[in-house]
């Protein structure tokens, strides 16, 4: 059965303004830290669009998820390359054959993260970079996280002590999305005082303009995150790289 999740993100992700700041924000941070538009994994690809979107730019793309609806999205939307497999176990990956790894907003929903690190490096050719999203601040976990199956939030400093565990290092790391930690804060405590549990899964709704202003904020921000990074935001971002052998 096709999760909800998923179905909400494919229906979402292409306007949706916090979509498309993520987006922009990993292609910045892969066109600043991949040597070469080689072959770049797409570890939980969701609704295919950026997968699809990386093909456009002259990637060669391996878009994988644990559905096989989200690996079918993204081969409709041009995506050759494109399987199922869980990241909890070996990933059917061959050992340094790839020369980038994105993971956006996937790492919290694997139990063993230490384990897919470990994956991320074994698959990553020396040299080879990982770009990584993922919510921020246990605090904040909740009802929204329960129900898209989320294990855990990070902090910058926690996701980089588990990224060099698995060895691989920290090339940069910054908290992203500031301007959503008040209403977030606000919508958890709301939520806890009232025993609110998610019953279903919608993005926030938003006027156009609004939608509009956020995605025009997010440029903003990205153009700030190339130079310095953020002392607070709503998700935390790694690029992690496999040392030279």
């Amino acid at each position: 059965m096709l999760h909800e999740w998923l179905l909400v993100h494919h229906r979402t992700e292409t306007n949706y303004w916090w979509f498309v700041n993520k987006r922009r924000l990993a292609r910045m941070l892969l066109a600043r830290h991949a040597a070469r538009r080689g072959v770049v994994l797409e570890a939980g690809c969701g609704g295919g669009l950026f997968s699809s979107e990386l093909v456009r730019d002259g990637w060669r793309v391996i878009s994988g998820d644990l559905s096989p609806a989200a690996a079918h999205f993204a081969h409709e939307q041009g995506v050759p390359e494109a399987l199922a497999f869980d990241a909890n176990a070996g990933w059917p990956v061959a050992d340094a054959s790839v020369d980038a790894v994105v993971m956006l907003d996937m790492l919290e929903h694997v139990k063993d993260d230490l384990g897919a690190l470990r994956e991320v490096r074994r698959v990553l050719r020396p040299g080879g970079v990982a770009i990584l999203t993922v919510p921020a601040y246990q605090f904040l976990y909740s009802s929204w996280d329960e129900y898209n199956e989320h294990f855990r939030r990070y902090t910058a400093r926690g996701l980089a002590r588990t990224a060099r565990a698995a060895g691989l290092e920290v090339e940069r790391s910054s908290y992203w999305n500031k301007i959503s930690v008040p209403a977030a804060i606000l919508l958890r405590w709301r939520d806890r005082l009232l025993g609110t549990k998610l019953k279903d899964l919608e993005f926030p709704p938003v006027p156009n303009w609004v939608n509009a202003a956020l995605i025009a904020y997010g440029r903003v921000e990205c153009a700030w995150l190339r130079y310095l990074p953020l002392p607070m935001g709503l998700s935390v971002w790694a690029v992690l790289r496999r040392n030279q052998e």
